[in-house]
């Protein structure tokens, strides 16, 4: 009887131990798919970043899209501001040679009907800042609106 007790337990603990194997596999297999990014976004007084993770794309340029269309959503934080109007759309996006990145906004950039109160240059600063620090590889960006380079 004791023997008995003793092997339905060295069953349970081995059942548990399989199965908080699985579960550690599984999180880092799926975690793996994630990636950490910082989205940098004025608050009152200065700029702090807002980290998420989004999923890995195949490419660095979809990457890159991704990232930028999440910008484009805006802050998660309600103590930040927009960078970007929420209107917006990304026309284009093209990565040469990988380190020579071009991007096609919407005029709703620039042209907004909202109270939309950061200054179209300082609205490009920002996008740059946030671009280059997620994608250090990036040598140069440019940005445009409606295909007219700014």
């Amino acid at each position: 009887m004791i023997f008995r007790l003793e092997r339905r337990s060295l069953i349970l603990i081995s059942i548990f131990i399989f199965l908080l194997i699985i579960s550690i596999s599984v999180y880092y297999l799926a975690d793996n798919n994630l990636v950490r990014r910082v989205f940098f976004f004025p608050d009152m007084n200065s700029f702090s970043g807002e980290v998420r993770r989004v999923p890995r794309q195949a490419s660095l340029e979809d990457d890159v899209e991704l990232f930028v269309k999440e910008m484009i959503l805006g802050p998660y934080s309600i103590e930040h501001f927009r960078i970007i109007p929420e209107n917006t759309k990304l026309h284009a996006l093209f990565l040469r040679n990988h380190s020579v990145l071009y991007i096609d906004f919407s005029s709703d950039l620039i042209v907004t009907e909202s109270e939309f109160t950061i200054m179209p240059s300082n609205m490009m600063a920002m996008i740059r800042k946030n671009i280059k620090y997620n994608f250090p590889v990036l040598e140069e960006i440019t940005l445009s609106v409606d295909g007219q380079t700014l």
